[in-house]
């Protein structure tokens, strides 16, 4: 479990294994199952290969979803004892553990689809995804080496490849290949982008404005991170009033809200919402439970907050 990379890269290296990273994440059911699954039916591929489970809400494991920008969870690296990464298999059910014996078996890539931001089919991703790992441990050792991080950006411009291209250049002192990129990384910004790549968006920062600090920018503060309701009846409105300020130097701007269910209606609905700094606004919903007992629902509010681009507020609530 959470073994780094590298400790894992030499060990199947000195043994001559396969390996298999396999991404989970702690709080959902699926990831549970998994492990369940290899533990029982599956056993016998933990024979065929070496298994690393990273447990990705970990601060140290965030680089593997930078990499790979994950859709679904649990995902199966599978690896080669040289460390090439050979497939990408999603899922915990019986055809996710076949294929992934299959690729074990083959030391090839199968034909199982892996859904992507790539917007690139598993095949044709996957030397680029090498390359980017190939960067990644060469700059974690002090090696930099320009063309090959240009030739990746080529094909696959993603903010993590801007990132490496960023830290490089700053090994080596370019200043203006690193402003550069930063402003290429900059360019990429999205409240989805930003949440998943946060201090890299604040070393981009850096790199133009050598003055910067994260209250210079709009900074989001929302007292709760969870609202506790109680007494709620079923097919009744009841009312939840969330004040978001601004405290940092520049508009806050709201781009998005979602909500987990139904239930929970916002009022007043906007395309966008603007918070002067220092400022803050009121957003309004009724929540509407269907069902009885203890009920949990979320609600997202998207925006160019530098610290926390994707708030999330959990609703508890009694329903009677």
């Amino acid at each position: 479990m959470n073994k780094s990379f590298e400790d894992i890269y030499l060990l199947a290296k000195k043994s001559n294994s396969p390996f298999c990273i396999v991404l989970i994440d702690s709080c959902q059911e699926l990831s549970r199952e998994y492990s369940l699954h290899l533990c029982g039916d599956y056993r016998y591929l933990a024979k065929k290969s070496i298994y690393n489970f990273i447990n990705i809400r970990t601060l140290k494991n965030e680089w593997y979803l930078k990499w790979l920008c994950p859709i679904s969870m649990p995902l199966t690296c599978v690896f080669s004892s040289e460390g090439r990464l050979l497939d990408l298999i999603p899922g915990s059910d019986k055809e996710s553990f076949l294929y992934v014996e299959k690729a074990l078996t083959t030391m090839t890539t199968t034909e199982y689809h892996w859904p992507n931001q790539f917007q690139m089919n598993k095949i044709a991703v996957l030397p680029f995804l090498n390359s980017i790992l190939f960067n990644k441990r060469n700059l974690d050792r002090g090696v930099y080496i320009p063309d090959d991080i240009d030739r990746v950006i080529d094909s696959l411009s993603y903010p993590y490849s801007y990132y490496l291209k960023l830290t490089g250049a700053l090994m080596i002192h370019d200043s203006i290949e690193a402003e550069s990129a930063a402003k290429y990384l900059l360019n990429l910004k999205t409240p989805y982008i930003m949440d998943l790549y946060k201090n890299e968006f604040i070393t981009a920062n850096k790199v133009l404005n050598k003055d910067y600090e994260v209250d210079n920018d709009a900074v989001i503060q929302i007292e709760n991170d969870s609202v506790n309701l109680f007494n709620c009846k079923i097919n009744e409105n009841f009312p939840v009033n969330i004040n978001v300020y601004n405290v940092g130097c520049k508009p806050l701007i709201i781009s998005k809200i979602h909500t987990s269910c139904s239930c929970i209606e916002e009022l007043d609905k906007k395309d966008e919402i603007i918070i002067n700094p220092k400022h803050s606004v009121v957003l309004k919903f009724n929540f509407n439970p269907d069902v009885k007992g203890d009920v949990y629902r979320s609600i997202y509010i998207a925006s160019n907050a530098i610290n926390m681009p994707i708030f999330h507020i959990t609703i508890v609530a009694t329903v009677v």
